[in-house]
C-alpha cells in the first residue's frame, strides 16, 4: 500500500540526490511558505467527494493549517518498486502560466510550471528521479499496489488529525445492489453496528444508498467496502460526489493530458478509474483497469495517486477513451474555455466531452430491474416443461419425464442457491441476522432434496404416494422471482418518479454576447456543462430553461409549477429571474447565466431532497425492529407447523411416518414461503419517498423527514411578521434628519447600508437613491462614505464605522440605539452618530397576499396562530388585527433569544409548535421549534437552520404542507396494518388453520407479489392527489 505521509515522530531523513540528510525537527518559518492555492482549495473541496472506486492519498500542502512542529514543511513518498523515500520540497508553488506566456514554462507531470526548478523536482511536488521515463509520471485517481489493497484518505483528514486527535472522518456514500426488504436494511445496519469505524450510518432500501461517517485512522474506504461485502453478501459502489466546478473529458492517454500545460484557474487533474468505449458506448466492465501509468503528485488538497509495479504497465488502448476530470475554479475561467484549451493544445488526444449518465441510484434501479426480470424468464422458461410433465397424462413415460424434470430443476435450483444462499449465510453467520433469503433457501433446498428423494424412490419402481415434487420446487422459485422482478420495478419506479434532475436540459443554444434574438444560425447548439458565468443562452418557445440566470431580452410566460409549485404561467421580461426545469412559454427569451448546472435549481433542491430520503422517522425504527424479529419468528413458526401436523397425521389420521413427513413438509414450506417481511420493511420508506417528491412539486422541501411524522400534530404555529406574514416590501413614508448634517448622515447611511438584505434596510437605501434622483437638479451628488467594522446584530440593527473621521454610527430600532419614540403603527429604523440621533425613517409594511384566509383555515383545524416581531408594538398591532390574530398570542420588540424563549414556553406547555420565519435572526426559533419551517426568500442561516424549505413564498404552502404530513401518515399506518392483516391471514392458510381452504407451496411464492403491490398502490396515491387544488384561488386573493 502506497501512501503519502507526514513523518512526525520518527526519525527523519531527506532524501536528495541520492544523499541522506538528518531533517531539522521544525523548519524555520522562513522556509515554508504556505501554498494560496492550498490554502483556497482546502475549504472550498468537501470531503465527501469521492471518486467512483476511486482511491486518494492526502496532499502535502493540506497539513499546513496544522502545528509545524507535528508537521514539517516537506513531505515523503514511499515507492514499492524501488523501496526509497522521494523528498517533497516545500517551495511555494509558482504562479501557473497559460499557454500564451512570454516565458516558456519548465513543464511538471500534472501541467505545474516554473521558471526554474532543481533537478528532480518541479514547485511544490516530486518529480520522477532522472532515470525514469516522461512516461511513467501521470495522476490517477486510482492507487494500485499489491494485491489490490487500496486506501483513500482525503486532504481535510490530516487536518482533522491534529485538531481531533486520533480520529479522522469521512462522510462515505455507497450505491447497495441486491437490496430486497426491510430485513436487508436490519442486516446493514446490524453490520455496520459491527464495524466500530462506521458511525451514523443511514441506509435508503428504495434509493438503494447508504451514507456513514468512517473513521479513516482505523479503516479505508476499500477495507470498509470489503467488510460491508463480506459481511452482507451485497456488492457495494461509491458513489461520486464530485464538489465544485468539475468537467469530465475523454482523452485517449491521460498521462499525455497529465503533462499539458494548464491554465489559470484549473486546480486539479485526475483520472477515474473507467473506460468508455470509442466511441458509441459505455463500456460495461465494472471494475476494468485503467491503462495508466506511475503518477506523480498534483498540486492540489485532493491528490490522486496510482502506482503500477513494472510488470504491470500497460500502454494506453486505441479502442477505449479514458476520462479525465479537470476540476477548476469558474470564476477564473469557464468550462468552454478548459474545453477549447485541451483541444487546441492536446490535438493528438481527440478530446471529447465525456457521456452524461443517470445518476447512480436509477443505474443501480435499473439494473436491479433487469436482472431480476432475466432471472424470472429464465426460470419460467425451465419450468413451464415441468409444469406439462407434471400436469398432463404421461403414465408411460413416466420415468423419461422423471429424467428431463431433474435436469431442468437441477438448473432451477442452481439459480436460486446463487441468489438467495450467499447472502443468507453471510448475513447469519458474520451479523447475525435472519433474512427473508434465508426462509427462501431453507424452503426451495427442503422442496428440491425431497424431489430428489421422490426421483429416486420412482427411479427404483417404488414411487412414492405424493407423486413428483419437481413442480412444487420450481414453480415456488419461479413465483418468488417472479415477486422480486415486480418488487424492483415498482421501486424502481417510485425512485424515478420523484427524481428531479430529469428536468435538467442537456444543451444550450449560446448566443454571442452582445446579440439578440435572431435566426437560428445566430445561435450555437452546447453542452449545457459548456456554459460559463455571464453566457447568454436563447430558451426557444416551449423548452425547458437550461440553468437559472436574468432575462435581458425577450418576454414569455414560464410555468414554474415543477420547482415552485406556481400552479399558473409567471410573466418574465427584462431583468425578471428565470430557473432551471422550468417550461419556457409561448415567447422568446435571452437569459443571462448567474447560476452554473451544477449549483442551479434543480441541483439544490435535488440534492436536498436526497438527502432527506436517507433520514428516518421515528416511526420506521418500530418498522425495522419488527421486521428484524420477523424472519426468526416465521422461523419458529414453520418449524411448528411442521411438527403439529407431523403428529397429528401419525397419530390421529393414522398415516404412515413417510406420508406424515411429506405431508407435514407442504405445510411448513408454504408457512415459510408465504410470510412476507418486505412490505413491513417497504411500509415507510415507500411513502416517504413519494411524499418527499410529492411535496417537492408544491415547492415544499423536507429536509428532515422525522418531520413529516411530526407536522401532523401540530398545535401552534408561530409567525414572524416581516417577510413571512407580511410582504418584506417595506415602503418608507417619512425620513427625517437631525442634526443639519443631512448629507454627511446620508452618505454614512449608504455606505453603512450597502450590502445589507434586512428587508428594512434594502427600502431605506432604495429610499435614499430615489432621493437623490429626484433632486438631482444642480445639486451634487450625496458620496457614499465608506465604512469599516461593519457588524449586523440579528434583531436590532447594523454597525459600523466611517474609515475617514471614526465615527460609530448605529443604525437600528429605538430600543437597540438607545432612543425614545411615540408608539406607532410603522416601522422606525433610527440611525445615530458618535451616540447622538441622526436620522428616524418610518416604514410601512402590508401583509402578503392571501395572507388573511391561510390563517382563518389554520385556526379552523383548531391550530392557534402567533405572531412574534422585533418590531414596535403599534406596528405589530396593526398586522395582527388585520389578520384577525388575537393580541394575547403577540409579541413584539422580540430580540432572537426572546422567539427561542417564547416556542420553548410553549413546548413546556405540551404543545406541538411549528415555527415559520425568514430571517437570520430567526435561526434559533427555527432550531428550537418542533418543525422550523424557512420561506425561501430569506437567509442562507435561516435556511441550514430549517427542517422544512418553501421555494416559494406562499403562505398557503403551511397548509399544504400539514395536509401532506397527515396524508402520509395515514398510509404509513395503512401499510402497516395491511402487512399484519396479509401475513396473519397468509400464515394462518398456509399452515393449514383452515382445513378446507390452504395455500399450496407451489403457490406460496406469490407471496411478496401479493403483500407488496398494495403497499406501492397506497403509497403512489400521493402522487397522484393534488394537494394544492384547493388553496389555488388563495393566491390571488
Amino acid at each position: 500500500m502506497c501512501w503519502a505521509f507526514y513523518i512526525s515522530s520518527v526519525n527523519r531523513f531527506r532524501v536528495h540526490q541520492g544523499k541522506a540528510l538528518t531533517t531539522p525537527a521544525r523548519p524555520s518559518t522562513e522556509d515554508t511558505p504556505t501554498s494560496p492555492l492550498a490554502t483556497t482549495f482546502n475549504t472550498e473541496l468537501s470531503a465527501a467527494a469521492y471518486g467512483r472506486r476511486s482511491k486518494r492519498v492526502a496532499e502535502t500542502e493540506s497539513a499546513r493549517s496544522c502545528p509545524r512542529a507535528l508537521f514539517p514543511s516537506y513531505t515523503y513518498l514511499y515507492y514499492p518498486q524501488t523501496s526509497r523515500l522521494q523528498h517533497l520540497s516545500s517551495n511555494p508553488i509558482p504562479s501557473i502560466t497559460t499557454a500564451s506566456s512570454h516565458t516558456a514554462p519548465v513543464m511538471s507531470c500534472c501541467g505545474h510550471e516554473s521558471d526554474a526548478a532543481p533537478t528532480g523536482y518541479h514547485g511544490s511536488h516530486a518529480h520522477a528521479p532522472q532515470d525514469s521515463s516522461p512516461s511513467d509520471v501521470c495522476c490517477s485517481a486510482s492507487h494500485k499496489h499489491g494485491e489490490e489493497k487500496d486506501s483513500i484518505v482525503h486532504s481535510h483528514a490530516a487536518r482533522d488529525d491534529c485538531e481531533r486527535g486520533a480520529g479522522s472522518f469521512d462522510r462515505v456514500t455507497l450505491i447497495v445492489k441486491g437490496l430486497k426488504c426491510g430485513c436487508c436494511e436490519s442486516g446493514l445496519s446490524k453490520a455496520f453496528h459491527h464495524i466500530p469505524a462506521i458511525k451514523n450510518h443511514q441506509v435508503n432500501i428504495v434509493m438503494a444508498r447508504v451514507e456513514f461517517d468512517l473513521n479513516t485512522s482505523e479503516l479505508s474506504i476499500p477495507e470498509a467496502i470489503a467488510r460491508l461485502q463480506k459481511d452482507t453478501g451485497y456488492s457495494f459502489e461509491l458513489l461520486d460526489h464530485p464538489e465544485g466546478q468539475v468537467l469530465e473529458l475523454l482523452v485517449r492517454d491521460p498521462s499525455d493530458i497529465c503533462r499539458t500545460p494548464k491554465p489559470s484557474g484549473v486546480t486539479l487533474l485526475e483520472t477515474k478509474n473507467k473506460q468508455v468505449w470509442n466511441p458509441v458506448r459505455l463500456f460495461s466492465g465494472r471494475n476494468t483497469p485503467l491503462p495508466s501509468e506511475p503518477p506523480s503528485l498534483v498540486e492540489s488538497t485532493r491528490t490522486s495517486q496510482q502506482f503500477f509495479p513494472p510488470e504491470e504497465k500497460k500502454a494506453p488502448s486505441s479502442m477505449f477513451l479514458q476520462i479525465v476530470r479537470v476540476h477548476y475554479d469558474a470564476r477564473q475561467i469557464g468550462a468552454r474555455t478548459v474545453y477549447e484549451y485541451y483541444q487546441q493544445h492536446a490535438p493528438s488526444q481527440d478530446v471529447k466531452l465525456a457521456p452524461v449518465g443517470p445518476h447512480p441510484s436509477m443505474s443501480v434501479g435499473s439494473l436491479q430491474t433487469k436482472r431480476a426480470s432475466f432471472l424470472f424468464l429464465i426460470t419460467l422458461l425451465f419450468t413451464l416443461p415441468i409444469l406439462v410433465f407434471a400436469w398432463g397424462d404421461f403414465t408411460k413415460d413416466r420415468l423419461v419425464y422423471a429424467h428431463v424434470s431433474l435436469a431442468l430443476a437441477t438448473v432451477v435450483q442452481a439459480i436460486a442457491t446463487k441468489e438467495f444462499v450467499p447472502g443468507a449465510l453471510q448475513s447469519l453467520i458474520h451479523s447475525g441476522v435472519f433474512e427473508m433469503d434465508f426462509l427462501i433457501s431453507m424452503s426451495t433446498t427442503t422442496a428440491y432434496i425431497f424431489s430428489l428423494v421422490s426421483y429416486v424412490f420412482l427411479v427404483k419402481h417404488k414411487p412414492l404416494e405424493t407423486g413428483s415434487f419437481f413442480e412444487t420446487s420450481t414453480l415456488l422459485v419461479t413465483l418468488i422471482l417472479l415477486g422480486r422482478a415486480v418488487n424492483e420495478f415498482a421501486r424502481f419506479r417510485a425512485a424515478k418518479s420523484v427524481s428531479i434532475r430529469s428536468l435538467q436540459a442537456n444543451h444550450a443554444l449560446l448566443v454571442p454576447l452582445g446579440g439578440r434574438i435572431g435566426p437560428p444560425s445566430a445561435t450555437r447548439k452546447i453542452d449545457a456543462r459548456l456554459l460559463q458565468y455571464g453566457d447568454h443562452f436563447q430558451v426557444p418557445p416551449h423548452t425547458r430553461i437550461v440553468t437559472d440566470g436574468d432575462v435581458v431580452y425577450g418576454g414569455s410566460e414560464v410555468d414554474e409549477s415543477m420547482i415552485t409549485g406556481e400552479p399558473l404561467p409567471v410573466a418574465k421580461g427584462l431583468g425578471h429571474k428565470v430557473h432551471a426545469g422550468t417550461m419556457n412559454g409561448a415567447g422568446q427569451l435571452v437569459v443571462r447565466v448567474t447560476r452554473l448546472p451544477h449549483e442551479n435549481s434543480i441541483s439544490r433542491i435535488a440534492a436536498m431532497v436526497e438527502n432527506a430520503e436517507l433520514s428516518k422517522p421515528k416511526v420506521q425504527a418500530l418498522a425495522d425492529k419488527i421486521a428484524g424479529w420477523f424472519v426468526p419468528a416465521i422461523a419458529v413458526i414453520g418449524l411448528m407447523v411442521f411438527l403439529i401436523w407431523l403428529f397429528v397425521d401419525r397419530y390421529s389420521n393414522g398415516r404412515g411416518w413417510g406420508s406424515a413427513v411429506v405431508r407435514a413438509l407442504t405445510y411448513a414450506i408454504a408457512t415459510l414461503i408465504v410470510s412476507c417481511p418486505c412490505a413491513i420493511g417497504l411500509a415507510v420508506p415507500m411513502v416517504i419517498l413519494i411524499a418527499g417528491g410529492s411535496s417537492a412539486r408544491f415547492g415544499i422541501i423536507f429536509r428532515d423527514p422525522q418531520k413529516l411524522e411530526v407536522a401532523r400534530n401540530t398545535t401552534d404555529i408561530v409567525f414572524d411578521k416581516t417577510g413571512t406574514l407580511t410582504k418584506a416590501e417595506l415602503e418608507v413614508i417619512e425620513g427625517q434628519f437631525h442634526g443639519g448634517h443631512t448629507e454627511r448622515t446620508k452618505g454614512m447611511i449608504l455606505g453603512l447600508l450597502e450590502n445589507d438584505k434586512h428587508p428594512v434596510a434594502m427600502a431605506v437605501l432604495q429610499w435614499l437613491k430615489k432621493e437623490e434622483e429626484g433632486s438631482a437638479d444642480g445639486t451634487e451628488p450625496v458620496t457614499e462614505v465608506r465604512m469599516i467594522d461593519i457588524q449586523s446584530v440579528p434583531g436590532s440593527g447594523v454597525k459600523g464605522i466611517s474609515e475617514d473621521d471614526k465615527l460609530e454610527v448605529y443604525a437600528g430600532n429605538p430600543q437597540w440605539v438607545g432612543v425614545e419614540v411615540l408608539e406607532t403603527q410603522h416601522t422606525v429604523l433610527c440611525v445615530t452618530v458618535s451616540g447622538a440621533l441622526a436620522a428616524t425613517f418610518r416604514l410601512v409594511d402590508r401583509p402578503r397576499q392571501g395572507a388573511f384566509h391561510v390563517i382563518k383555515m389554520i385556526k379552523e383545524r383548531g391550530i392557534r396562530v402567533h405572531m412574534i416581531s422585533g418590531d414596535g408594538e403599534g406596528a405589530v398591532d396593526q398586522i395582527a388585527h388585520l389578520l384577525e390574530i388575537p393580541k394575547i398570542q403577540t409579541r413584539w420588540r422580540y430580540k432572537p433569544e426572546d422567539k427561542q424563549r417564547y416556542i420553548h414556553e410553549l413546548q413546556k406547555e405540551g404543545k406541538t409548535v411549528c415555527f415559520c420565519g425568514d430571517g437570520t435572526n430567526d435561526s434559533a426559533a427555527l432550531k428550537q421549534a418542533d418543525v422550523g419551517v424557512h420561506m425561501n426568500s430569506g437567509s442562507d442561516a435561516a435556511k441550514s437552520a430549517s427542517d422544512v424549505v418553501l421555494m416559494k413564498t406562499y403562505l398557503h404552502n403551511i397548509l399544504i404542507l400539514l395536509d401532506i404530513s397527515r396524508a402520509a401518515y395515514r398510509r404509513i399506518i395503512a401499510n402497516f396494518s395491511w402487512s399484519a392483516i396479509y401475513n396473519v391471514l397468509a400464515i394462518t392458510m398456509a399452515s393449514g388453520a383452515f382445513i378446507k381452504v390452504r395455500i399450496e407451496p407451489a403457490y406460496a411464492g406469490l407471496g411478496e407479489l401479493v403483500s407488496v403491490l398494495p403497499v406501492i398502490l397506497i403509497a403512489f396515491q400521493m402522487k397522484w392527489r393534488d394537494y394544492g387544488r384547493k388553496y389555488r384561488s388563495l393566491e390571488h386573493s
